[in-house]
């Protein structure tokens, strides 16, 4: 087998990982090639973050060890088996109980909030469903295309939340807001223009009438009558 460059040996491993991708489109190559070094960032950070907590807590990287090598794995049976956990001191020391009830309650909470938002949820999205077919319907987009637009702005989402701004999507917005008040600048303007044409063509129309010509009958001497001309634009 003849050696082949790492330029070509990249390229072979990836268009294997994405088998969808059209390797010989430049823009959707590098797209897809920035959005993988995004996500491969992310796991370095969150490698990064999750390698400075286990060095400060070596129980914690001793527990997550264990915890690989077992599919029923149970951290405070762990804790009592290897640290000497002694849940009846625990529970009669009313420091710590008072943390434990806390943190339950803690999370009695956290569970009322997904409650809420999830039937927030199910009552905005039949709605919101309906305002997207007929906005893309209003736009002349296929299902297809309202479907892939639609799984942009959930990828946003889900970039938003994990703290990552796409500057494509900064730039496209920005252009979104300059379209907006150009489109505003340009309907004023033709306004403006529409009436000041209206004007001239009012005006050279009054002068015409005004400048008619006499015609071979021009030896008779009239005493030209004399009228206000009221214009409407002025």
């Amino acid at each position: 087998m003849a050696d082949i460059s790492n330029k070509e040996r990249f390229r072979q491993r990836y268009a294997k990982r994405n088998p969808d991708l059209n390797m010989d489109d430049e823009e959707a190559y590098y797209g897809s090639v920035n959005q993988f070094m995004d996500e491969y960032e992310g796991y370095e950070g969150n490698s990064k973050k999750m390698r400075e907590n286990l060095s400060k807590s070596p129980a914690f990287a001793e527990l997550m060890v264990a915890a690989r090598d077992q599919d029923d794995f149970d951290p405070v049976v762990w804790m009592v088996q290897n640290k000497g956990l002694d849940l009846k001191a625990l529970a009669d020391d009313p420091d710590y109980s008072q943390k434990l009830a806390d943190a339950h309650n803690a999370y009695l909470e956290k569970l009322a909030k997904q409650d809420e938002i999830e039937k927030q949820m199910s009552e905005n999205m039949p709605a919101s469903v309906e305002a997207i077919r007929a906005k893309a319907s209003e736009m002349g987009l296929s299902d297809d295309q309202a479907e892939e637009v639609i799984g942009n702005m959930y990828q946003v989402m889900d970039d938003l939340i994990v703290g990552k701004l796409d500057p494509s999507i900064f730039e496209m917005m920005a252009k979104g807001m300059n379209y907006n008040q150009d489109v505003e600048a340009a309907r004023e303007e033709g306004v403006a223009e529409g009436i000041n044409k209206k004007v001239t063509d009012k005006l050279k129309d009054l002068s015409g009438k005004q400048e008619r010509p006499r015609g071979r009958q021009g030896a008779r001497q009239e005493k030209p009558v004399t009228q206000d001309v009221n214009n409407p634009f002025l």
